[in-house]
């Protein structure tokens, strides 16, 4: 009777080793052979050129339009002020910096400026860009103002958002080029530049006057 158990105990013990060592070998497979594929067309979907003819949609484009009146999240967010002159004193009345703009903002502003503005407006803003003062353009585009005339250092920052956003005059509108952020980090920049001029020239006053009175004496 002790003889047959021992026989049942070593079978059974051959068979959790065999079990054993066929689910650790089913773990591993070499990888030439990576197994059988029981979807191939998920695992090797077909991809398409952005551009190329697709036949899963009604049209064959395969570069989609968005939904109408979707927007990215995000990215580019609604502006909620007319075109018309009526928006553009709204701007300046109502629309304000964000609260969010710091010296990191302003870096990146002075880098969107030195993009999409200075070729018109010059880097330190005076109206003098690549464009506009350059012996080399037969015809060079007609100079923007100074960011320092008194009509621009006065404008609210609701309507120098306004102007990018739709475009002033000349300069053509920057909402499909800069986003709602990137629009804010410019005009924060700009209205650097036009501070610094202002400190500027009270400094020169005050060292003015100091002289004044030191001749006086």
């Amino acid at each position: 009777m002790k003889e047959r158990f021992n026989f049942r105990g070593g079978s059974l013990m051959m068979l959790v080793t065999g079990v054993a060592i066929l689910l650790i070998s089913s773990c591993y497979y070499p990888r030439t052979k990576p197994g059988w594929e029981y979807m191939p067309d998920m695992a090797h979907s077909i991809a398409y050129e952005t551009y190329t003819a697709n036949p899963f949609f009604p049209d064959s484009i395969n570069a989609i339009q968005p939904v109408a009146r979707t927007i990215p999240r995000g990215v580019y967010m609604p502006f909620h002020y007319s075109a018309n002159i009526s928006g553009y004193d709204s701007a300046g009345l109502y629309l304000r910096f964000p609260s969010w703009l710091g010296e990191k903002d302003l870096e990146e502003g002075k880098r969107l400026f030195g993009i999409n503005c200075a070729v018109c407006h010059g880097y330190g803003g005076l109206g003098n860009g690549s464009i506009v003062v350059n012996p080399k353009i037969k015809n060079p585009y007609p100079p923007p103002p100074s960011y320092f005339a008194d009509n621009l250092i006065n404008l609210p920052e609701g309507k120098a958002y306004y102007s990018v956003h739709y475009g002033k005059n000349l300069m053509g509108a920057y909402s499909k080029t800069l986003d709602h952020d990137q629009v804010w980090k410019v005009v924060y920049y700009v209205k650097s530049l036009q501070k610094h001029h202002q400190d500027s020239i009270t400094a020169k006053g005050a060292t003015a006057i100091a002289i004044v009175d030191t001749t006086k004496k």
